[in-house]
């Protein structure tokens, strides 16, 4: 590939693309979350290592969900018993991602406050714990879940050894996020990149050989490329495999998707006991808030049957 590879659509943000490296046993995925991780961080005022796992679950949940191909959902969530009970994210095929976290602040700052220099976040605000991956293909199909122990350090780390050990698959991420300052001020951005070997009869390499040199490539990738709103996708995958040369194929449109509306957000309180509701009531309104977006619905007793 003599080229500079560019991304197909000249799109910067808010994707996940395909690549292959060429002749290599090797491909995998890149993801630039700009609006989109903003959104979905940015919904609720989370503490910076918060924020910075919840975007983390987000990239997995993009960049695995994208590579399954698919119709239906990929939810990745992380769960245990320490102040960060769990962190949730979900893509939807040909919709988005989205996601949120449940924290008891109380507890987040005695343990945050504590936290020794060399302990990893997951560990700190985790705690033991586990990571599930849960394919839902949808009415038709049973769901399929693989549940893998939490590292201490990365959720990034978890995904892998669940493709280690459900899939046999050799996979490496790499995800960074953090806020960069633009002309609104400070905004949430994401970055990822997956990285796994393949069996295939196209190439008469040794796998393992393609797998170390591509991953010691891979390695080389630092969290700024990651998070450079002007480093395209394309762009990024150059600087790592220019020498072999690297297909980048379409990018597929990565917005943040919430499934709350007005209609079924009224079924489901319809289906509440009186007592629930009353407790819900502001102002002669009761109001629902969405766990994702944290967008209040109010609506009228009459509206849910009250």
């Amino acid at each position: 590939m003599s080229e500079q590879a560019s991304d197909p659509l000249g799109e910067h943000d808010n994707i996940v693309a395909g690549f292959q490296v060429e002749n290599r046993a090797v491909r995998g995925r890149v993801a630039r979350l700009g609006e989109t991780m903003n959104l979905i961080l940015g919904a609720h005022d989370y503490p910076e290592p918060v924020a910075r796992l919840l975007g983390e679950a987000v990239l997995i949940a993009a960049l695995v969900g994208t590579a399954l191909k698919f119709d239906g959902r990929l939810i990745v969530q992380a769960q245990g018993k320490g102040p960060l009970s769990f962190v949730v994210a979900e893509y939807v095929a040909d919709g988005g991602v989205r996601g949120f976290a449940k924290l008891d602040r109380e507890a987040y700052e005695a343990v945050a406050s504590a936290k020794a220099e060399d302990a990893g976040w997951v560990e700190t605000l985790l705690g033991d714990g586990v990571m599930a991956l849960t394919i839902d293909h949808g009415a038709s199909m049973e769901p399929y879940q693989g549940v893998v122990p939490l590292d201490p350090h990365t959720l990034s780390a978890s995904a892998e050894t669940y493709f280690q050990q459900s899939e046999q698959l050799p996979t490496r991420l790499r995800i960074a996020v953090g806020e960069h300052w633009t002309d609104a001020g400070r905004e949430w951005r994401g970055g990822g990149a997956m990285l796994q070997s393949f069996a295939s009869d196209d190439t008469r390499s040794d796998p393992k050989e393609d797998w170390d040199h591509c991953r010691a490539l891979f390695e080389t990738l630092k969290d700024v490329e990651l998070l450079d709103p002007d480093l395209s996708a394309g762009q990024l995958l150059y600087r790592l495999f220019n020498e072999d040369g690297v297909r980048i194929f379409e990018p597929v449109p990565m917005p943040r998707r919430c499934s709350c509306d007005r209609e079924r957000l009224a079924a489901i309180l319809a289906n509440f006991p009186q007592d629930d509701r009353d407790h819900m009531e502001v102002d002669g309104q009761i109001v629902m808030t969405c766990e994702y977006c944290n967008k209040d619905w109010a609506f009228t007793p009459e509206e849910v049957g009250g």
